[in-house]
Order: structure tokens, then C-alpha cells, then sequence
């Protein structure tokens, strides 16, 4: 994780380096406003060693070159099992993620570097241990975004984050923790 926080880190000084070119002399526009995605991603489960793929989308609304608000759901189909008796809801459960936010960073007309931080959730579907039960939780997405824009209209992104969830079993509420997660995810997204 460290390893991957000091390439970002190190990505977004290189980028720092690179003089931003004139849109406006380019005879493009500023910043498209609205950006619609869609992606594919990974997420790791450090505390339960699993990992999930899913797929999602993204829509971002641009405030400026340098700041958006964004919101992204994703869907994580695949039933896993765990040993943890404390934590049921990883069982027979699929998983559906929504984060709401802001990025931030520096944009030149080809490419992007952002931060990102986005509060959201981690619902857990009905589990084959309570039958009947679904669990919410909260979870933290941290990281850092790279995009490249190959045409006004188009943008290729690549994210890394720590998505931080706090585990709260409503059963036993003296097994809460936080549980840091890896999430990595790379997707298209159409910019009007």
C-alpha cells in the first residue's frame, strides 16, 4: 500500500512539472462539464483476504479544471464465504458500493492527476448465516486518480484508493473495527 501511495505521490509531481498547454489556443473549450463512466474494479478485502471484482459507473460534474463532485456505484456479484462467525454478512452476500465526493488536482488538454476523497457505504446483501438480513456500512474512499484525455469528448481513467469501512456487526457491537482496502479501478467516461 505504501509502495502504491509513493507512486501516486511521485506520478502527481511529475505531472507538476509539465506546463499545463492553452486550450484556448488549441481552438478547444474549457473543461467539459459533465463526465458519464463507466468501469471496471477491484477491491481487497485486507482483514478477510478477498477480493472482489465488479463493475460500475461514475458521474462527474466539473466545477472547474481543477475540482469536481462526483458520485459512483458499483456492483460486486460474487458470493463469497469467511470464517469470521463475528462478521456473518460476508457469507453468501453480494456486495454493492456507492461513494459521493470531491476530486481535486491539476488538469492539462491530454492528461489529469486528482486526489480524491469520497464518503459512501458498503452494502452487504441478504446472507445464507441470517437469512432474511442485510448489513450496511459505512466506508472512506482516499486516493488518487490519473485520466488521459485522447479526444475532448473521451476520457481514460485509472484510480487507486484506500477504501476504508467500518465493520459494525449490529449483534455484537464490541467487534467494530476499520478495515483498510485496496481498490483499484480503470474505466472510459464520455465528457459533454
Amino acid at each position: 500500500m505504501r509502495k502504491m501511495f509513493l507512486f501516486v505521490l511521485a506520478a502527481a509531481a511529475l505531472l507538476l512539472m509539465v506546463p499545463a498547454q492553452n486550450a484556448q489556443a488549441q481552438g478547444q473549450s474549457e473543461t467539459p462539464k459533465v463526465e458519464v463512466g463507466a468501469h471496471y474494479t477491484l477491491l481487497r478485502f485486507r482483514d478477510f483476504s478477498i477480493t472482489d471484482s465488479g463493475v460500475g459507473g461514475r458521474v462527474t460534474y466539473n466545477l472547474s479544471d481543477n475540482i469536481g463532485i462526483e458520485g459512483e456505484l458499483n456492483f460486486f456479484p460474487q458470493k463469497r464465504s469467511t470464517s469470521l462467525t463475528a462478521f456473518p454478512l460476508f457469507v453468501d452476500s453480494t456486495r454493492t458500493q456507492g461513494l459521493f465526493g470531491v476530486k481535486t488536482g491539476l488538469r492539462s488538454e491530454k492528461a489529469g492527476i486528482f486526489g480524491k476523497f469520497r464518503p459512501g457505504f458498503v452494502h452487504f446483501g441478504e446472507s445464507g448465516v441470517v437469512p432474511g438480513q442485510s448489513f450496511t456500512q459505512f466506508a472512506m474512499d482516499v486516493g488518487g486518480v490519473f485520466e488521459l484525455y485522447p479526444s475532448r469528448s473521451v476520457a481514460l481513467r485509472f484510480d487507486v484508493g484506500d477504501t476504508v469501512i467500518r465493520f459494525t456487526n449490529p449483534n455484537l457491537v464490541s467487534s467494530t473495527f476499520n478495515s483498510n482496502n485496496l481498490q483499484i479501478s480503470t474505466g472510459v467516461a464520455f465528457r459533454f
